[in-house]
């Protein structure tokens, strides 16, 4: 078996390893936009319906939960647009360092292994953030819901 040969496998699960690493990375960009819409979402909803709700009398109990609901909406979209750190891809100055100018060179299939097993354990710890940024969003759509619904009912039944 030549070394072009002996490759391929390595060679398939670093390719493998670098999609799984840019769909992470769409998924997240995705979940940054969603957060932007739910966002703005609740400072319109607030700034047109909520000072219709808002004669200058005091606030029904479902304005205060209409406001609540926009704090906590605000609150989750904001720490869904915090910056973090997140890994989708290797190091190059460790890979060079490491794999082409250290004492030996690594051959081409041991780079591709090395790097697909980092960049596995990489999507590993990726996905525990990207699965709580997703039940985030969905706390702020059920917020979002509650503030709409606070507001109209804080329409409905006022003087």
């Amino acid at each position: 078996m030549s070394i072009a040969d002996k490759d391929i496998p390595y060679r398939v699960a670093y390719e493998e390893a670098v999609r799984a690493l840019s769909r992470q990375m769409a998924l997240l960009e995705s979940f940054r936009a969603r957060a932007g819409i739910l966002l703005s979402s609740t400072a319109l909803t607030t700034s047109f319906v909520g000072s219709r709700a808002f004669d200058g009398s005091n606030l029904s109990p479902f304005g205060w939960l209409a406001l609540i609901a926009f704090v906590g909406v605000s609150s989750i979209s904001l720490a869904v647009l915090r910056p973090r750190t997140w890994e989708f891809s290797a190091d190059s100055r460790d890979v060079v360092e490491t794999y082409i100018e250290g004492e030996k060179p690594a051959q081409i299939d041991v780079i591709h292994r090395d790097l697909a097993i980092h960049m596995h354990k990489s999507c590993v710890v990726n996905r525990v953030g990207l699965e709580r940024l997703a039940l985030l969003l969905q706390i702020a759509g059920g917020l979002l819901t509650l503030e709409v619904g606070s507001w109209i009912l804080t329409i409905a039944t006022g003087p």
